[in-house]
Protein backbone atom coordinates (compact mmCIF):
# COMPACT_ATOMS: atom_id res chain seq x y z
CA UNK A 1 0.00 0.00 0.00
CA UNK A 2 1.25 3.46 -0.86
CA UNK A 3 1.99 6.02 1.83
CA UNK A 4 -0.81 8.21 3.13
CA UNK A 5 0.54 11.17 1.18
CA UNK A 6 0.26 9.41 -2.17
CA UNK A 7 -2.72 8.78 -4.41
CA UNK A 8 -4.86 5.76 -3.52
CA UNK A 9 -5.19 3.75 -6.73
CA UNK A 10 -8.40 1.71 -6.74
CA UNK A 11 -9.08 -0.99 -9.31
CA UNK A 12 -12.83 -1.48 -9.74
CA UNK A 13 -13.65 -4.68 -11.62
CA UNK A 14 -17.32 -5.26 -12.41
CA UNK A 15 -18.66 -8.70 -13.28
CA UNK A 16 -21.28 -8.13 -15.99
CA UNK A 17 -22.93 -11.49 -15.35
CA UNK A 18 -23.78 -10.43 -11.79
CA UNK A 19 -24.72 -6.91 -12.82
CA UNK A 20 -27.17 -8.21 -15.40
CA UNK A 21 -29.06 -10.13 -12.72
CA UNK A 22 -28.87 -7.25 -10.22
CA UNK A 23 -30.25 -4.74 -12.72
CA UNK A 24 -33.01 -7.14 -13.71
CA UNK A 25 -34.02 -7.54 -10.07
CA UNK A 26 -34.13 -3.82 -9.26
CA UNK A 27 -35.82 -2.90 -12.53
CA UNK A 28 -38.52 -5.60 -12.64
CA UNK A 29 -39.04 -6.94 -9.13
CA UNK A 30 -37.85 -4.37 -6.60
CA UNK A 31 -39.97 -1.36 -5.62
CA UNK A 32 -37.34 1.01 -7.08
CA UNK A 33 -37.98 -0.10 -10.69
CA UNK A 34 -34.66 1.46 -11.64
CA UNK A 35 -31.20 0.49 -12.93
CA UNK A 36 -27.90 1.15 -11.24
CA UNK A 37 -26.14 4.37 -12.21
CA UNK A 38 -22.57 3.49 -13.21
CA UNK A 39 -21.14 6.92 -12.54
CA UNK A 40 -22.72 7.07 -9.08
CA UNK A 41 -21.62 3.52 -8.29
CA UNK A 42 -18.06 4.34 -9.26
CA UNK A 43 -18.14 7.41 -7.01
CA UNK A 44 -19.49 5.37 -4.11
CA UNK A 45 -16.70 2.81 -4.56
CA UNK A 46 -14.06 5.55 -4.50
CA UNK A 47 -15.47 7.14 -1.34
CA UNK A 48 -15.96 3.83 0.47
CA UNK A 49 -12.46 2.58 -0.36
CA UNK A 50 -10.81 5.77 0.91
CA UNK A 51 -12.71 5.48 4.19
CA UNK A 52 -12.12 1.74 4.57
CA UNK A 53 -8.37 2.06 4.16
CA UNK A 54 -7.99 5.22 6.22
CA UNK A 55 -7.28 7.55 3.32
CA UNK A 56 -10.05 10.12 3.69
CA UNK A 57 -8.98 13.52 2.43
CA UNK A 58 -6.27 12.01 0.24
CA UNK A 59 -6.46 12.00 -3.55
CA UNK A 60 -7.69 8.82 -5.21
CA UNK A 61 -7.99 7.35 -8.68
CA UNK A 62 -10.37 4.63 -9.88
CA UNK A 63 -9.37 2.30 -12.71
CA UNK A 64 -12.79 0.93 -13.72
CA UNK A 65 -13.40 -2.14 -15.90
CA UNK A 66 -16.62 -3.86 -16.98
CA UNK A 67 -16.51 -7.50 -18.11
CA UNK A 68 -19.29 -8.57 -20.46
CA UNK A 69 -20.88 -11.97 -19.89
CA UNK A 70 -21.38 -12.10 -23.67
CA UNK A 71 -18.99 -12.65 -26.54
CA UNK A 72 -18.72 -9.96 -29.18
CA UNK A 73 -20.85 -11.82 -31.75
CA UNK A 74 -23.82 -12.18 -29.39
CA UNK A 75 -23.53 -8.52 -28.42
CA UNK A 76 -23.81 -7.53 -32.08
CA UNK A 77 -26.89 -9.69 -32.49
CA UNK A 78 -28.52 -8.00 -29.50
CA UNK A 79 -27.64 -4.56 -30.80
CA UNK A 80 -29.97 -5.13 -33.74
CA UNK A 81 -32.90 -4.92 -31.34
CA UNK A 82 -33.17 -1.18 -30.89
CA UNK A 83 -29.44 -0.72 -30.23
CA UNK A 84 -30.02 -1.41 -26.53
CA UNK A 85 -26.55 -2.84 -26.02
CA UNK A 86 -25.01 0.09 -27.84
CA UNK A 87 -26.70 2.55 -25.47
CA UNK A 88 -25.64 0.41 -22.51
CA UNK A 89 -22.00 0.53 -23.55
CA UNK A 90 -22.16 4.29 -24.07
CA UNK A 91 -23.36 4.64 -20.47
CA UNK A 92 -20.38 2.60 -19.31
CA UNK A 93 -17.95 4.61 -21.42
CA UNK A 94 -19.32 7.95 -20.22
CA UNK A 95 -18.94 6.72 -16.64
CA UNK A 96 -15.27 5.94 -17.29
CA UNK A 97 -15.40 2.15 -17.60
CA UNK A 98 -13.29 0.16 -20.03
CA UNK A 99 -15.45 -2.56 -21.58
CA UNK A 100 -14.20 -6.13 -22.12
CA UNK A 101 -16.04 -8.84 -24.05
CA UNK A 102 -16.15 -12.47 -23.00
CA UNK A 103 -13.62 -14.51 -24.98
CA UNK A 104 -15.26 -17.89 -24.46
CA UNK A 105 -14.97 -20.26 -27.41
CA UNK A 106 -18.63 -21.18 -27.01
CA UNK A 107 -20.47 -18.18 -28.47
CA UNK A 108 -23.82 -19.41 -27.19
CA UNK A 109 -22.63 -19.52 -23.59
CA UNK A 110 -23.44 -16.63 -21.26
CA UNK A 111 -21.54 -16.62 -17.97
CA UNK A 112 -18.86 -14.89 -15.91
CA UNK A 113 -16.04 -13.46 -17.99
CA UNK A 114 -12.95 -15.17 -16.58
CA UNK A 115 -10.56 -12.75 -18.27
CA UNK A 116 -11.35 -10.51 -15.29
CA UNK A 117 -9.19 -12.70 -13.03
CA UNK A 118 -6.06 -12.49 -15.19
CA UNK A 119 -6.44 -8.77 -15.84
CA UNK A 120 -6.98 -7.97 -12.16
CA UNK A 121 -3.95 -10.04 -11.19
CA UNK A 122 -1.74 -8.29 -13.74
CA UNK A 123 -2.76 -4.89 -12.39
CA UNK A 124 -1.71 -6.07 -8.94
CA UNK A 125 1.47 -7.81 -10.12
CA UNK A 126 2.75 -4.71 -11.90
CA UNK A 127 1.76 -2.48 -8.97
CA UNK A 128 -0.77 -0.47 -10.95
CA UNK A 129 -3.33 -0.53 -8.12
CA UNK A 130 -3.22 -0.39 -4.32
CA UNK A 131 -6.68 -1.88 -3.70
CA UNK A 132 -8.99 -4.03 -5.80
CA UNK A 133 -12.79 -3.80 -5.58
CA UNK A 134 -14.73 -6.65 -7.19
CA UNK A 135 -18.46 -6.49 -7.77
CA UNK A 136 -19.57 -10.09 -8.18
CA UNK A 137 -21.45 -12.97 -6.60
CA UNK A 138 -19.79 -15.74 -8.61
CA UNK A 139 -17.65 -18.50 -7.14
CA UNK A 140 -15.64 -18.75 -10.36
CA UNK A 141 -13.65 -15.74 -9.09
CA UNK A 142 -12.72 -17.34 -5.75
CA UNK A 143 -9.07 -17.84 -6.80
CA UNK A 144 -8.55 -14.10 -7.16
CA UNK A 145 -8.32 -12.99 -3.48
CA UNK A 146 -5.39 -15.29 -2.70
CA UNK A 147 -3.51 -14.29 -5.84
CA UNK A 148 -3.92 -10.63 -4.97
CA UNK A 149 -2.87 -11.26 -1.38
CA UNK A 150 0.46 -12.64 -2.59
CA UNK A 151 1.09 -9.31 -4.32
CA UNK A 152 0.13 -7.30 -1.23
CA UNK A 153 -3.13 -5.99 -2.71
CA UNK A 154 -6.24 -6.27 -0.51
CA UNK A 155 -9.60 -7.08 -2.09
CA UNK A 156 -12.99 -5.63 -1.25
CA UNK A 157 -15.92 -7.73 -2.46
CA UNK A 158 -19.26 -6.11 -3.27
CA UNK A 159 -21.81 -8.93 -3.08
CA UNK A 160 -25.57 -9.12 -3.46
CA UNK A 161 -28.17 -11.37 -1.83
CA UNK A 162 -31.84 -11.11 -2.77
CA UNK A 163 -34.88 -13.15 -3.67
CA UNK A 164 -38.07 -12.51 -5.63
CA UNK A 165 -41.10 -14.22 -7.09
CA UNK A 166 -41.12 -15.13 -10.78
CA UNK A 167 -43.73 -17.33 -12.46
CA UNK A 168 -44.95 -18.61 -9.08
CA UNK A 169 -41.40 -19.60 -8.15
CA UNK A 170 -39.11 -17.99 -5.57
CA UNK A 171 -35.76 -17.08 -7.09
CA UNK A 172 -32.81 -16.89 -4.68
CA UNK A 173 -29.65 -15.02 -5.67
CA UNK A 174 -26.72 -15.35 -3.28
CA UNK A 175 -23.05 -14.40 -3.14
CA UNK A 176 -20.87 -17.49 -3.29
CA UNK A 177 -19.82 -18.43 0.26
CA UNK A 178 -16.26 -19.35 -0.73
CA UNK A 179 -15.67 -16.07 -2.57
CA UNK A 180 -17.03 -14.14 0.39
CA UNK A 181 -14.90 -15.97 2.95
CA UNK A 182 -11.68 -15.60 0.98
CA UNK A 183 -12.10 -11.89 0.30
CA UNK A 184 -10.43 -9.62 2.81
CA UNK A 185 -13.39 -7.25 3.01
CA UNK A 186 -17.07 -7.66 2.16
CA UNK A 187 -20.01 -5.30 1.65
CA UNK A 188 -23.62 -6.50 1.45
CA UNK A 189 -24.74 -4.24 -1.40
CA UNK A 190 -28.43 -5.07 -0.98
CA UNK A 191 -28.22 -3.21 2.34
CA UNK A 192 -26.34 -0.29 0.81
CA UNK A 193 -28.93 -0.05 -1.98
CA UNK A 194 -31.70 0.44 0.59
CA UNK A 195 -29.87 3.53 1.84
CA UNK A 196 -29.95 5.22 -1.56
CA UNK A 197 -33.43 5.08 -3.12
CA UNK A 198 -33.74 6.96 -6.42
CA UNK A 199 -34.87 10.48 -5.50
CA UNK A 200 -34.55 13.80 -7.30
CA UNK A 201 -33.29 15.78 -4.32
CA UNK A 202 -31.04 13.07 -2.88
CA UNK A 203 -27.42 13.98 -2.10
CA UNK A 204 -26.37 10.70 -3.71
CA UNK A 205 -28.22 8.24 -5.94
CA UNK A 206 -26.94 4.77 -6.74
CA UNK A 207 -29.77 4.29 -9.21
CA UNK A 208 -30.85 6.09 -12.35
CA UNK A 209 -33.95 8.15 -11.72
CA UNK A 210 -37.15 6.81 -13.29
CA UNK A 211 -38.07 8.97 -16.29
CA UNK A 212 -41.08 10.47 -14.51
CA UNK A 213 -38.85 11.59 -11.62
CA UNK A 214 -36.21 13.32 -13.71
CA UNK A 215 -36.17 17.12 -13.62
CA UNK A 216 -37.60 18.86 -16.64
CA UNK A 217 -37.87 22.55 -17.41
CA UNK A 218 -40.86 21.86 -19.63
CA UNK A 219 -42.89 19.60 -17.35
CA UNK A 220 -45.97 21.85 -17.57
CA UNK A 221 -45.73 21.99 -21.35
CA UNK A 222 -45.27 18.22 -21.52
CA UNK A 223 -48.37 17.71 -19.39
CA UNK A 224 -50.31 20.07 -21.64
CA UNK A 225 -49.25 18.20 -24.79
CA UNK A 226 -50.01 14.86 -23.19
CA UNK A 227 -53.56 15.96 -22.42
CA UNK A 228 -53.98 17.17 -26.00
CA UNK A 229 -52.77 13.81 -27.35
CA UNK A 230 -55.10 11.94 -25.04
CA UNK A 231 -58.00 14.06 -26.25
CA UNK A 232 -57.15 13.38 -29.88
CA UNK A 233 -56.82 9.64 -29.31
CA UNK A 234 -60.04 9.52 -27.26
CA UNK A 235 -62.06 12.59 -28.18
CA UNK A 236 -65.27 11.55 -26.41
CA UNK A 237 -67.01 14.37 -28.24
CA UNK A 238 -70.80 14.61 -28.01
CA UNK A 239 -72.81 16.53 -30.55
CA UNK A 240 -75.35 18.62 -28.66
CA UNK A 241 -77.37 21.66 -29.73
CA UNK A 242 -75.35 22.30 -32.84
CA UNK A 243 -71.93 22.06 -31.22
CA UNK A 244 -69.33 19.69 -29.76
CA UNK A 245 -68.81 19.23 -26.04
CA UNK A 246 -65.18 19.24 -24.93
CA UNK A 247 -63.66 16.01 -23.74
CA UNK A 248 -62.80 15.92 -19.99
CA UNK A 249 -59.12 16.38 -20.75
CA UNK A 250 -59.65 19.47 -22.89
CA UNK A 251 -62.17 20.87 -20.47
CA UNK A 252 -59.59 20.75 -17.66
CA UNK A 253 -57.20 22.73 -19.83
CA UNK A 254 -59.62 25.57 -20.01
Amino acid sequence: MSSKLSVLRVGFFLDGFTLKKVNEYYLKYHRYHARLDFRALKGWVRDYATKLFGREGCPSEVEAHYYHPYTRRIDRDEMSYGNGMDRFEKQLTLAGFEVHYNISGDIDRMGPNMQLVEDAYLYAYYHKIDVLVLLSTQGQYSTLPERLKREGVPMLLLGWNFDYEKDNTTIYWRTDASLRELSGYYVAMEEVAEMYPPKRAAERNLFMLPYSARPSHSSVWRAYLQKIVESIDNPELNYEKGGYEKSPALARLG
